[in-house]
C-alpha cells in the first residue's frame, strides 16, 4: 500500500506546477513569479531527486525528474520574458 500512496503524491505532487508552467509560457507574464523562490524550489527538488537515486525510490525519482522540468520551465520563462 505505501507505494501506491508515494506514487499517488508523486503524481499529485507533480501535476501540481504544470498548469504554472503552461501559463507562464503561454501568457509570457511571468510577473507573478518570485524567481529565487523558484530556485529555491529547484535546488530542493533536485536534491530530492539524487536522494531518490542515492535509495532506488522510484516514486521519489519519477516525481522530482517531473518536478525538475516542470520548475526547469518556469524558470526559463522568468529569465526570457522579463
Amino acid at each position: 500500500m505505501a507505494i501506491y500512496i508515494g506514487y499517488l503524491a508523486a503524481f499529485l505532487g507533480t501535476i501540481c506546477w504544470l498548469p504554472q508552467a503552461w501559463k507562464a509560457w503561454a501568457t509570457k507574464d511571468t510577473s507573478g513569479l518570485s524567481l529565487p523562490s523558484n530556485l529555491m524550489f529547484l535546488a530542493t527538488v533536485s536534491l530530492w531527486l539524487i536522494y531518490g537515486l542515492m535509495i532506488s525510490d522510484w516514486p521519489l525519482i519519477l516525481a522530482n525528474i517531473c518536478a525538475v522540468i516542470a520548475v526547469l520551465i518556469i524558470v526559463a520563462a522568468k529569465l526570457r520574458f522579463k
